[in-house]
């Protein structure tokens, strides 16, 4: 699954917020290939998203928006809505356009006036034809659909499955998720050994528990041992630095990936205590795991990433201001500045030419008595 339009109206630090995660012209001699559904090759996605910013700038809030989206709208339980709306005394609206692998398109737009419990939805959908593109899609969509009660506009509606990394001190992200197939516990315990003895030379192995389901255990140089169980908390478990504890969510990420559980990946902040080299190395295994209809956004502070060979609409730039005592959310994508796929956007990053360089001026300015 792909998300190809977010609109964002009051909706956590969003306000008047719009992006598209399509690109309108096929792309001669890509580094990145199938930013395309193989079926409907005129359907065009980014299939990678890298977003930089800095810190408070709006990169998890946009991951915890599109969580909350995706939580509403498979179980369509309001409060995963209601959660993410910033003033209740303001208007607020969604507007989300999807596609599958299979050709089926949506558009879903929620909304709830100020001071009014009630919300709304418009769901619409079609099937596209292999010579649509996803403006045609746009255009086809029926304008006179009104907006419903949100059960009754959701009903049998079924969405698609995701996956969400974020750091372990947002809540609710504290819990470990490694369920794993019988079949696959091997290919599993592969890809986390990989993955941890990458990050701490101490771990010797990781082999599946054969009294626990869903579990594992890490195995250390000195014969130490700790077992990790499914839902068990990150943060719990002893010997493990900080890194490495974040390595346990990407193994997770990048097995998931291989295995092609989830259609939509979102990976937040989960390489501030990693090495830059394993960063880019983790990162480079997930975009190439990446099937037809599958969609990555990843967030990051290191601007090395920038250097890496994908196309310029790959790269994001985020930043918040305020206005008027309102968050204001600019995001800049690469190709909006610079069309050429031959110049490094990391260059054009240190010279500020996306405008999203914090300002230090006020910690180099405090008084030195």
């Amino acid at each position: 699954m792909a998300v190809l339009r977010l609109d964002l109206d009051n909706i956590l630090c969003f306000n008047g917020f719009s992006t598209d995660f399509s690109y309108p012209k096929k792309l001669v001699n890509t580094s990145l290939e199938g930013e395309y559904f193989v079926r409907f090759p005129k359907i065009r996605y980014r299939k990678v998203n890298v977003i930089v910013g800095s810190n408070a700038s709006g990169k998890t809030s946009l991951g915890r928006a599109l969580l909350g989206i995706f939580r509403f709208l498979n179980e369509k339980e309001a409060n995963n809505i209601y959660s993410l709306i910033s003033s209740e005394e303001k208007r607020c609206s969604i507007l989300m356009d999807c596609a599958f692998s299979n050709g089926l398109f949506f558009r879903v737009e929620i909304k709830k006036e100020a001071r009014n419990e009630e919300l709304l939805v418009r769901l619409r959908s079609l099937q596209a034809e292999a010579s649509d593109t996803y403006e045609s899609l746009v255009a086809k969509l029926d304008d006179n659909k009104p907006f419903e009660n949100y059960v009754k506009a959701l009903d049998q509606f079924e969405f698609g499955g995701s996956k969400f990394s974020f750091p372990s001190i947002e809540d609710g992200f504290d819990l470990i998720s490694c369920k794993y197939d019988e079949k696959d516990k091997k290919q599993f315990c592969d890809i986390y050994r990989e993955v941890l003895t990458t990050m701490d030379s101490s771990i010797k192995d990781v082999y599946p528990s054969a009294e626990i389901p869903d579990s594992y255990v890490i195995v250390f140089r000195d014969k130490d041992a700790v077992a990790v169980t499914h839902k068990s908390k990150l943060s719990s478990i002893r010997r493990l630095s900080s890194g490495t504890k974040y390595a346990v969510n990407i193994a997770g990420v990048i097995y998931s990936i291989k295995k092609h559980k989830n259609g939509f990946y979102f990976v937040d902040e989960q390489f501030s205590y990693v090495n830059s080299d394993i960063e880019i190395a983790c990162l480079t295994k997930m975009i190439s795991l990446l099937d037809d209809g599958e969609q990555l956004f990843f967030t990051t502070h290191n601007t090395e990433l920038l250097s890496l060979p994908l196309p310029n609409h790959a790269f994001n730039f985020i930043r918040k201001t305020q206005e008027g005592g309102d968050d204001i959310i600019t995001w800049t994508n690469a190709a909006a500045i610079e069309k050429r796929n031959n110049v490094n956007i990391k260059n054009l990053y240190d010279n500020d030419f996306f405008g999203v360089s914090p300002d230090v001026n006020k910690i180099l300015n405090i008084a030195e008595d």
